[in-house]
């Protein structure tokens, strides 16, 4: 699915997801990854399945005022634990992959500090 986006902002855009990639400009991601607007998109070392207080630390929250985080192709609910973490931490929001995408070209493009990071979920198929 192609992604709408303002052509005429200088900002990373979310260029187009499907259930198992993501474009970020050009670039193709395959696996969890992160973006922010002052930040390039990157590899995100995560287990594919699961967002945890580790993975959520490797993550470069100082500058940002909001982080979005997609879940895969299916929401999926943070654990307590995670959740505590991020409320002491940063302001967030956690949803689909593809919602996170959407999201984050909408917030980015009213010049707010964001920053994007999702699992891509290659063995569940995306449901429009």
């Amino acid at each position: 699915m192609k992604i709408a986006s303002q052509d005429n902002l200088d900002i990373i855009k979310i260029t187009q997801v499907s259930s198992s990639h993501v474009y970020v400009g050009d670039i193709q991601f395959n696996q969890p990854f992160f973006v922010g607007t002052s930040h390039p998109a990157t590899s995100w070392q995560t287990d594919f399945k699961k967002i945890t207080i580790k993975t959520i630390e490797k993550l470069p929250l100082d500058h940002y005022e909001l982080l979005l985080l997609g879940t895969g192709n299916k929401y999926t609910r943070l654990d307590n634990e995670c959740m505590r973490f991020l409320s002491n931490v940063i302001p967030f929001e956690v949803m689909t992959t593809v919602s996170a995408c959407r999201t984050f070209n909408i917030v980015a493009g009213e010049g707010r500090k964001v920053l994007l990071a999702g699992l891509i979920n290659h063995d569940d198929k995306i449901q429009v």
